[in-house]
């Protein structure tokens, strides 16, 4: 099994597109062009799913846009649509420089949560109108994809920044950890009540980009209009609601590995299978 850095990903992704998609191909090398960033994370998770799985294929209309790719495997049918967090956009708003520092001494920085609900939010309606279940990948190649979008992230994100509550002028009164789901990318409270929300998406994968690899974590939707059977990624690390919806207020996550680490995915050429050798 050979590993490939990112670039040779891309070029073997051209290839592919050129040969069996070559409407795709145009506009993917413009993308490519300009979005670089948006255009390498469509061929690595490309790249990632059909080394998974035996049947990808694109399902986008290049005409009148849609799900990225449209995944088989058994009797498991899913889409999956791609989507990128620019590194320079991550450094602003965390903080962390997309540098390693010379020095090797650390800093502050803060987790890109909003950020993270924000570009998920804006891809629920694209991801509605299918029968099937839906997958939303979102990337990124900043130099700590791995912290910004590893596990703490997804735990934050499923559930949102814990605030801490000091109630003023009652200094006997104890502090609290309280939590207003303002950044929860799959539930919000209504009236003193949990209620699902983007329904759409049954699954996130995060996906920290490097050089030579992906590092994945998931996080399933509690309440999904379709529902992920994540025994299809044996090796990912997803976390999930222990209860939906929660008992006595109680939000308790669980992951299904115990322990979890993101998953280590080494990058792959896209190679053509036999049948796509023998028919455009």
């Amino acid at each position: 099994m050979n590993f490939v850095s990112t670039t040779e990903v891309i070029e073997s992704y051209k290839r592919f597109l050129e040969v069996k998609y070559p409407s795709h191909f145009q506009s993917y090398c413009k993308r490519l062009k300009n979005n670089p960033e948006s255009a390498k994370a469509e061929a690595i998770v490309f790249s990632f799913l059909r080394s998974n799985f035996y049947d990808v294929t694109l399902a986008e209309d290049i005409s009148t846009g849609g799900v990225d790719f449209l995944c088989k495997l058994n009797d498991v049918d899913f889409l999956v649509e791609v989507t990128c967090l620019e590194a320079e956009p991550i450094a602003v708003q965390s903080g962390w420089k997309n540098e390693f520092p010379q020095d090797g001494s650390g800093g502050s920085f803060s987790m890109i949560t909003h950020m993270l609900r924000t570009k998920a939010s804006s891809k629920a309606a694209q991801l509605s109108g299918h029968g099937i279940p839906r997958i939303l990948a979102i990337t990124c190649e900043h130099v700590a994809a791995d912290v910004l979008l590893g596990p703490h992230a997804a735990e934050i994100l499923l559930t949102s920044d814990t605030l801490i509550e000091v109630p003023i002028g009652k200094p006997n009164e104890k502090i609290n950890l309280i939590n207003n789901l303002k950044d929860s990318i799959f539930f919000r409270s209504k009236n003193g009540q949990f209620e699902s929300c983007r329904r759409s998406i049954s699954a996130i994968l995060l996906f920290s980009i490097f050089e030579d690899k992906s590092k994945v974590v998931g996080i399933l939707h509690p309440d999904p209009g379709y529902n992920l059977p994540i025994k299809i990624f044996p090796s990912i690390p997803f976390l999930r609601m222990k209860k939906w919806p929660p008992e006595n207020k109680m939000i308790e996550t669980e992951w299904v590995i115990y322990k979890p680490k993101a998953e280590a995915f080494y990058h792959r050429s896209v190679e053509f299978k036999d049948n796509e050798l023998r028919s455009k």
